[in-house]
Parts: C-alpha cells; structure tokens; sequence
C-alpha cells in the first residue's frame, strides 16, 4: 500500500507542475507542448503503477478511482499554497478536505 501511496502522490506532482509551472517560473508560459512532453511519461506511468496497486489491493476499480480523488484533495492544496500562494483555508475547501478523508476512509474500511 505504501508503494501505491508514494507513486500517486509522485504523479500528483509531476501533474500539477506540468500544468502550473507557467505560474510559478514565466520562462515556461507557452510552452504548453515542451512541458506536456517532459511530464507526461513520469505521470501515466506513476499514476499507472498506483491505479494497479491499489486495484489490486482492493479487487475494484470503483475503490481505486474514489481513492484517487480523495487523495487529489489532499495533496493540490498543499502544492497550490506552497508555490502559487493560494490559501487553501476557505471554508470550501474545508467542507471538500473533509469530504475527501471521509471518501479515502471509507474505501479502506468497509469493502
């Protein structure tokens, strides 16, 4: 499980500089296609390799792709607040974090 952990949030990142690095380094702003070429192999194959371990580990791609979207709500905010600034500390996305945990716990608890 620690595996597929590690390679979602590896390709969690490499997907949100691939289409944030504009904002963060304007030496990137249109270059839409160098950077969908250097960060598209890492992602699907990260993304890839996690999909296969926790299908595996759950025997349901419903549980994979709900794991999947919690765990996006739990690493974008950090990353946007890290280098874009924004505050993730609204009351929306509070009431969306929540939502997002209680999707992840749910598909580890009851099967």
């Amino acid at each position: 499980m620690f595996y597929a952990l590690l390679a979602y949030v590896v390709a969690s990142i490499f997907a949100f500089f691939q289409q944030n690095i504009q904002y963060i380094i304007p030496w990137w702003k249109g270059k839409a296609l160098l950077s969908a070429i250097m960060f598209s192999i890492p992602i699907g194959y990260f993304y890839l390799l996690s999909w296969t371990y926790f299908t595996d580990k759950f025997g349901s791609v419903w549980s994979s792709r709900f794991i999947f979207f919690g765990l996006s709500y739990l690493i974008f905010p950090f990353l946007a607040f890290s280098f874009l600034n924004e505050n993730p500390f609204t009351f929306k996305n509070f009431i969306c974090t929540i939502l997002s945990v209680l999707i992840i716990v749910i598909q580890y608890t009851l099967r």
